[in-house]
Parts: C-alpha cells; structure tokens; sequence
C-alpha cells in the first residue's frame, strides 16, 4: 500500500466516526431530497457554460461593481429612507408625482424638456443679467413686499373702485388726494419709483 492510498485511509478513517457520521447522514438525505424534487437537475442546468457566461456579463458590469465598490453608502441611503419623517415625504412626492402624471402634465413636460429648442429659449429667458439681479436681490425685495401686507393691496383696489363709481370729477377727486396724507404718502412712492426706473432705463440704454 502507497503512502498516497494510507493517508487517503487515515482521512476515511477519521472521517466515519459518530462525530461526522451523522451530519453526513443528514446532508444525504437532503441531497436525495433535492434530487427528488428535480432541484438538482435545475441547478446542474443553470450551471452550463451559456447561462454561466450570461450571468457573469450581466453582473460584472460597471454600474454593478460601482454599487458594490459603493455599497456603504447605498446602505447609509436605505437607511435614510427607512426614517419616518423621510418616508413620509417621499410618499408624498412619489403621490404628487402620480397625480401630474394622471393629468397629463409629465407627458406635457418631457416633449417640452425634449425639444432643444425649447430648452434654448428656456435657458436665455432664465439665465440672463436680469434674472441674476433678480436672484442676487431677492432678500431686499421679499423684504420690501413683506412690509405692504396683501390686505394693503385688496383694500386700495376696493376703494379705488368704489371711488370710480362716486360720480365726482377729476378736479374733485384730485383735490380729495392732494388733501389726504395717506394718498399723498402713496403718490410720492409711486413717483419715487417711477423716478428710480426711469434712471435705469437710462443707464440701459447708455449700455
């Protein structure tokens, strides 16, 4: 007997003690069992050369080994998304979403964002001198219509309103306002501002 054929006795040896025999008992039978089944044969199909080939191309992708390169931060994102209060909003965007998409207005949308030429023009309308002012100034004028509540607005319209319809004449109407210190106040505004565009519409055109 080779060396070979006695080390090879020795493992079998100590492979079939009580302590191995009946787990290997157990794994047997299970096997029997998946070979019932036709488990076995399936796997045996799957793993052919064609399908073995199919699914290395289809998991070894760059988008696949990006994510498992990245997968502590795809977990971190999961978990984020698990939180209550992030849960709840992203079933409401994913609702108000759905509810543009029954309207029509997503569909409204892509053919509008999937015309260059309407992305053009959308561009230079929004991103020009005026709108980075604009944007640039926006705290100063957010505060400024802070202070004129929209009541101010409603209650100048009525009035003004039911002064169009009191039947007095121009002469009698101005002669009230010139009189009333609230209207005078609002005058000089308006002038003031009409005074302030009018000097930019000069240093435009100068431009």
């Amino acid at each position: 007997m080779t060396e070979s054929q006695l080390e090879l006795e020795s493992k079998l040896l100590e492979v079939l003690t009580p302590e191995y025999i009946e787990p290997l008992i157990k794994f047997l039978r299970m096997v029997r069992r998946l070979d019932e089944l036709g488990i076995l044969d399936s796997l045996n199909d799957l793993l052919s050369n064609e399908v073995i080939e199919d699914l290395a191309k289809n998991l070894l992708t760059t988008n696949v080994i990006r994510l498992l390169n990245d997968y502590d931060k795809v977990l971190s994102i999961i978990a984020k998304l698990t939180e209550p209060q992030v849960r709840e909003g992203l079933e409401k965007v994913l609702d108000l979403i759905g509810a543009m998409g029954n309207v029509g207005l997503l569909d409204t949308l892509r053919d509008m964002l999937g015309d260059p030429e309407v992305i053009s023009e959308l561009v230079h309308t929004l991103i020009n001198e005026n709108t980075m002012y604009l944007l640039t100034n926006l705290g100063t004028l957010l505060e400024f219509m802070a202070r004129i509540r929209c009541c101010a607005y409603v209650a100048s319209l009525n009035a003004a309103r039911e002064v169009s319809v009191d039947g007095k004449s121009v002469i009698e109407t101005l002669n009230e306002i010139l009189r009333d210190n609230d209207a005078r106040r609002g005058l000089r505004f308006l002038l003031l501002a009409a005074k302030y565009l009018g000097k930019q519409l000069a240093e435009s055109e100068i431009k």
